[in-house]
């Protein structure tokens, strides 16, 4: 992320607690998720417009139906096998 758009790093952190804290790359976020055989990721909580060149993690996650691994990346799919997004572990 450019400093100079006003951003810091989009990010994503699950915690074995069943929390979830992350950004947008401006907007910080948190709610819960939990992995159940009809839905890989159930998250829940407000959200912002983002206000900078991130990334719309949050939005992402709300409408993910399906998850899977490919090459150690987390992909995101909509409930049309649509990719909304990728998370890279770092």
């Amino acid at each position: 992320m450019d400093p100079a758009s006003g951003g810091g790093a989009a990010f994503v952190e699950f915690a074995d607690d069943g929390t979830r804290t992350g950004s947008d790359g401006c907007n910080g976020q948190g709610d819960r998720w939990t992995v159940t055989p009809t839905s890989p990721l159930a998250t829940d909580g407000p959200s912002a417009l983002i206000g900078c060149d991130g990334a719309p993690v949050g939005g992402w996650l709300a409408v993910t139906a399906m998850a899977g691994l490919s090459s150690g990346v987390l992909v995101l799919l909509d409930p049309t096998g649509a990719e909304e997004g990728r998370l890279r572990r770092y």
